[in-house]
């Protein structure tokens, strides 16, 4: 489906009753999308990948991780938890907890112009999973993907680990820093075909979402200071270009005889910077 999405060949869905909108622009607004199209990749990566990357999520962690996950066992989409509070119950709806042999994961997501992450929500996901049969006991870590400040997650950090005793460690990071490390992994020479090939169907999909997905930055460019002058009057653009000459040839053999200045980028870099940056 990704790649028929990807090619334009998924076509238009339904949407709100009358109108329809192409499957590329659903996946940029629903946050469920952008859950499965990365976690049920991650789930065939190697327990290698997985774990390096885990790391690099955990990276600005509070509270305290271990040195190792484990090896992963399953993943459980949407599981829905009942919250019991002193106002009553309802019922609460996590995008997913990664369920290692030796600790689970709850993860929230927010695609990169969805709605920002909230406080109560962590609050929530975080008390009903303790309160749930299939917490057993094993360590608890929450990590958010998208759309959190680095205020508000040492804020909410340091109440949610007061709060709950069950709760180790969580961590929060933008999409920008999931896909550059990702991009930094498929250089590895070490990587098996297995891993580069899920890893950059991943990449593709957070294409989707505006994400980069190119190594190449324009902050490279206009570092370079080095660049070459171009001319209009060079001697394989007049030589090539006289051949094609059909119609109105005087005003054309003035054109291309005549003088131009030499163009310097490198004169054109504050420029260039300023627009760029």
């Amino acid at each position: 489906m990704l790649k028929a999405i990807l090619h334009g060949k998924a076509g238009r869905i339904e949407h709100n009753k009358d109108d329809s909108v192409s499957w590329s622009s659903l996946f940029k607004t629903r946050e469920d999308l952008l859950t499965s199209t990365v976690f049920e990749r991650f789930y065939y990566l190697s327990e290698k990948v997985q774990q390096n990357i885990l790391q690099h999520w955990f990276q600005k962690y509070h509270g305290s991780i271990p040195t190792s996950f484990a090896t992963l066992e399953n993943i459980s989409y949407w599981p829905r938890f009942t919250h019991i509070h002193d106002e009553g119950s309802n019922v609460v709806e996590p995008d997913l907890i990664l369920n290692f042999a030796e600790c689970n994961i709850i993860v929230e997501v927010k695609p990169p112009a969805g709605g920002d992450q909230y406080f109560h929500q962590w609050q929530k996901e975080i008390a009903s999973f303790l309160q749930s049969e299939e917490y057993q006991g094993k360590p608890l870590y929450f990590l958010a993907i998208g759309r959190i400040s680095v205020l508000d997650i040492e804020q909410w950090a340091t109440g949610l680990l007061k709060q709950y005793v069950g709760l180790n460690g969580l961590a929060a990071l933008e999409w920008a820093e999931v896909t550059e490390h990702i991009l930094t992994l498929t250089k590895d020479t070490e990587l098996t075909k297995q891993d580069e090939r899920i890893l950059n169907d991943i990449l593709e999909g957070l294409s989707l979402y505006g994400l980069q997905i190119s190594p190449f930055k324009w902050c490279d460019f206009i570092q370079y200071k080095d660049f070459p002058s171009l001319s209009l009057t060079h001697a394989y653009f007049i030589g090539h270009s006289n051949k094609r000459v059909s119609s109105n040839a005087k005003k054309m053999n003035e054109l291309l005889n005549h003088s131009f200045p030499s163009l310097n980028l490198q004169q054109c870099k504050s420029g260039l910077k300023g627009k760029l940056t």
